[in-house]
């Protein structure tokens, strides 16, 4: 498998630096038109399409009923099925409703599961993750940046799990050092990525190399930004972008 790069990009600058390869972030889709159009012309053309649930951001999922909504309308390739961070009960009870209602009509109209293991331990979420990976209804798994604190990096979760995984892998987002995907992207079951990390670099007027100098920003300013408060990043970006590209 080529390995794909889902780039998250403010709502001005999705034209510029998007790939054929997306994650649609579901609260967004829902309250920007200029978002949800773009997305709409990109399934048109056949790009691959990843519906996220908005957990990581929101910190509850957008339910169900929503999200199929927005598959009628979008027609997206994988829809990630509802999970709470850390917490491997309420993940697996939502996951799990959300199959027994949704599965059916999602495979009938060819769009996949996307399964994402939570656990407030690694013993937790490797219990989470067994269950998903032996689950004939999720189609793929989604492995969270939110598992590294609890086993120290993402890598030991993928060397864990590399002997036993069925399905194919897409890593959700990622912690600030760009370089670890040098060993994540070595598994076979690794499929692809998403991040906005290197645009929120250069925002911040670093390199991928000067990643330990980053500092969060807040969401909804990121995804308003605008043209003119942008124009003076964009050398920067379009390097940053087309590096970490090379990197995966």
């Amino acid at each position: 498998m080529n390995k794909r790069v889902a780039v998250i990009s403010p709502v001005c600058l999705l034209e510029k630096y998007s790939t054929d390869f997306h994650l649609v972030l579901t609260q967004y889709y829902l309250k920007s038109k200029e978002y949800r159009e773009f997305y709409l012309k990109r399934r048109t053309a056949g790009d691959f399409i990843i519906l996220d649930n908005g957990a990581a951001e929101l910190k509850t999922a957008v339910d169900g009923s929503s999200m199929m909504d927005i598959v009628a309308e979008l027609r997206p390739n994988l829809v990630v099925a509802p999970d709470v961070i850390y917490d491997d009960v309420q993940t697996l009870t939502l996951t799990t409703k959300f199959c027994t209602w949704y599965a059916r009509a999602l495979h009938s109209r060819e769009v996949g599961i996307m399964g994402v293991p939570q656990g407030g331990s690694p013993e937790d979420w490797l219990s989470c993750y067994k269950i998903f990976n032996a689950d004939s209804c999720i189609d793929w798994l989604g492995i969270s940046m939110f598992y590294t604190p609890k086993f120290n990096k993402r890598l030991e979760v993928l060397k864990l799990i590399a002997p036993t995984v069925q399905k194919p892998c897409h890593l959700l987002g990622l912690w600030d050092n760009p370089y670890d995907l040098l060993e994540e992207r070595k598994f076979d079951f690794v499929y692809s990525i998403d991040t906005a990390k290197m645009i929120e670099f250069a925002l911040e007027g670093l390199t991928l190399a000067e990643w330990a100098k980053h500092r969060h920003l807040d969401d909804d300013w990121y995804f308003g930004l605008s043209d003119e408060g942008t124009a003076c990043h964009r050398e920067l970006m379009t390097k940053n972008v087309r590096d970490f590209i090379k990197l995966f």
